[in-house]
């Protein structure tokens, strides 16, 4: 009898946890952009997309950019689930990292269900054409880096 109770109360605890739905602001993907000179040193600004569709600024201070819809955010997902972060990272920048010469690095940090994934354009030749970076850019907008 003991054991079965403890079953029943092991299927409670499953079912209740399942019923719990995920937080709202769990982070997708965050974009930084650093290099050149600023007032204050080199500049810095950070980009996170929330899976609530919230685009907001992290730095240099802090600033709600604007809410995509769900339909949005869930053309990112599909983009998200079909890119090899590995194929992307094959393909080697060869170049001269522009913050040699005041330009700007791009750092994308996805977020994935194995763990970030960091992609450095001093680092990759990024496909702009690539569905993950198609769709990072079309819910940034205007306020990509």
């Amino acid at each position: 009898m003991t054991h079965v109770i403890r079953l029943l109360f092991l299927a409670v605890v499953v079912v209740g946890c399942a019923l719990v739905p995920p937080p709202a602001d769990v982070r997708l993907v965050t974009v930084e952009a650093h290099g050149g000179r600023c007032p204050d040193g080199e500049c810095r600004t950070v980009f996170a997309i929330e899976s609530d569709g919230l685009v907001h600024q992290l730095e240099p201070v802090e600033l709600d950019v604007h809410r995509v819809t769900d339909k949005t955010v869930d053309v990112y997902r599909a983009a998200l689930g079909t890119t090899d972060f590995d194929a992307i990272r094959s393909r080697r920048f060869t170049g001269e990292c522009p913050t040699a010469f005041d330009g700007m690095e791009v750092v994308y940090t996805f977020e994935t269900a194995a763990g970030p994934e960091r992609i450095s354009s001093c680092e990759v030749e990024i496909d702009r054409q690539a569905p993950i970076f198609v769709a990072v850019d079309a819910i940034l907008g205007a306020t990509a880096p």
